[in-house]
């Protein structure tokens, strides 16, 4: 009767061979963000139940999920964590994926549709920033539209004045129904991508042994449970940040970490929030097609791998640089 049953919902279809270095941690680090965003899209839809977009109440409705909503704190200090968890892992995950050459033929679509999700997740957490609506928010808001102002046209989707709903509003919009959508929507291409070409290659000598896939499951399992206890004691132990409503026509804060080598190139050239991603998501859309080369060998690939070394390391510098800079007023 089980197997039967097992049969009929199409579990039979996981028992596939895949190489044994699928199971090793750093080939495990897409799936541990996976886990990371699940944990995101429930706590994130509990919230839900009890934010109110209005200008006038954001902030105070997250401080009555804080103080009068059962766990309600417990929920949001999970909803936070697990965004410095997928942060952290997918980070690790795209260097992982550079290292091996995963990127390259005829994985160069897997690499893309890893890209754009890696483009929603930083829309994911500026729009979660701005819904505080603290200081910090309103701040992440005001360089957000300072930079669309400056494509015209083209950026009055984002404007003030573009519809008569508050511009928090539509942006609670796009963060719960539409960043939602595109994330799930490009997960199922990702994932089929990953399906079809299967796990890429190691790049020293693999002791070429063959493991179900459903050993791959229970490692993801047990590495789902360890992440949601390590977000859950940081919840408890940790309070995330809130400031009160914000004052406007200052810029006295900095953004989360994660944007902070961002910041730092804006004290150097106020126009770099514009450029600076840009240029970072184009190479990244290029990789594949400009190192065209077979060799996954690291020796073979010391042009690539210096200059992507260099980024890194810039990155890191960028982001120590801003955590020790004073906040201040660049934009015009």
């Amino acid at each position: 009767m089980f197997e039967k049953f097992k049969e009929s919902l199409g579990i039979n279809s996981f028992h596939y061979q895949i190489p044994s270095h699928g199971n090793k941690i750093p080939y495990t680090l897409g799936g541990i963000t996976l886990i990371s965003l699940t944990i995101l899209f429930i706590s994130g839809f509990i919230l839900t139940q009890f934010y109110n977009p209005a200008v006038s109440d954001a902030n105070r409705s997250i401080l009555y999920i804080k103080n009068d909503v059962y766990l309600g704190w417990f929920i949001r200090g999970i909803h936070y964590w697990a965004v410095q968890t997928l942060t952290v892992t997918v980070s690790l995950h795209l260097i992982r994926v550079f290292m091996t050459a995963a990127y390259k033929k005829p994985r160069e679509f897997t690499w893309l549709s890893g890209v754009l999700l890696l483009s929603l997740i930083g829309g994911f957490i500026f729009t979660g920033t701005v819904l505080k609506w603290d200081q910090e928010g309103y701040e992440a808001l005001q360089h957000n539209l300072w930079v669309m102002g400056k494509f015209g046209i083209f950026g009055k989707l984002f404007s003030d004045d573009f519809s008569k709903v508050n511009i928090l509003g539509r942006l609670y919009t796009v963060h719960i129904s539409i960043l939602p959508f595109l994330s799930i929507l490009l997960l199922m291409v990702h994932l089929f991508l990953i399906k079809i070409h299967g796990i890429s290659p190691v790049i020293l000598e693999g002791d070429g042994r063959m493991v179900d896939f459903t050993s791959h499951i229970r490692k993801l399992i047990k590495y789902g449970i360890f992440t949601l206890l390590v977000v859950s004691v940081l919840a408890i132990v940790i309070e995330p940040p809130l400031g009160g409503e914000p004052v406007e026509g200052v810029e006295a804060t900095k953004p989360p970490w994660m944007f902070l080598w961002l910041y730092s190139l804006e004290n150097i050239w106020v126009y770099f929030l514009i450029v600076a991603p840009n240029v970072i998501l184009l190479m990244l859309f290029l990789l594949p097609f400009i190192d065209r080369g077979s060799s996954i060998k690291l020796q073979e690939r010391k042009v690539a791998i210096t200059v992507f070394i260099i980024i890194l390391l810039t990155m890191v510098g960028l982001i120590i640089n801003g955590m020790i800079t004073s906040a201040g007023h660049h934009m015009e």
